[in-house]
């Protein structure tokens, strides 16, 4: 009898976790994971701290305030936006590079522009994101570019599979975004 129950806790599991995610519940992006790369390329190409300001989202952009995936809303675990998780996320990247510092005249801002996953295909899924960054120093801009960020991944017509690996791929997506901004020639004269 014991080992008949067991047996079943793993199959029980998975049942409740199925019906957690196809009866619509919200859930949270995962927290940012920054990335030991855009860490490196910091430490390289910053030579002095800076400031993180405001992100906003654009009125009406897609996926600003959650993203849907198969109908149940992922929102951001940071902020009442996903505004808040990009700047969440720079700002993590930047004191772990020792390039933080909220007294700095050069402060870099932002707005979301674009923030979507498709986790609704039947092997593989999709996410992108866009978003603008300012630079200013001094109060005067130096720097105003569109980054957009894509990413795709095999996934599953199982929705208890198909969602989970969509929600992990949401700080993958976004470390690629600064990626492309740390990586940025323009950028990197901008804050120096």
């Amino acid at each position: 009898m014991t080992m008949i129950h067991t047996l079943h806790r793993p199959l029980l599991a998975a049942i409740t976790t199925a019906a957690v995610l196809l009866s619509g519940c919200a859930i949270n992006a995962p927290a940012d994971q920054p990335s030991i790369g855009n860490v490196e390329q910091l430490k390289k190409t910053m030579p002095a701290p800076v400031n993180v300001g405001s992100f906003t989202v654009r009125p009406g952009a897609e996926g600003a305030a959650s993203i849907s995936l198969r109908g149940n809303p992922m929102a951001s675990p940071v902020g009442g936006d996903d505004a808040a998780y990009l700047a969440d996320a720079l700002r993590n990247d930047l004191t772990l590079a020792g390039k933080l510092d909220p007294k700095s005249g050069v402060e870099i801002s932002g707005q979301l522009l674009k923030n979507d996953i498709a986790a609704g295909g039947f092997s593989t899924n999709s996410c992108e994101i866009e978003a603008r960054f300012v630079v200013r120093r001094d109060n005067q801009e130096r720097y105003n570019a569109v980054h957009r960020a894509t990413d795709s991944w095999d996934s599953s017509q199982v929705g208890a599979v198909a969602i989970p690996k969509a929600q992990q791929q949401y700080p993958v997506l976004v470390q690629k975004l600064l990626c492309l901004l740390f990586g940025d020639a323009q950028f990197q004269a901008a804050i120096k």
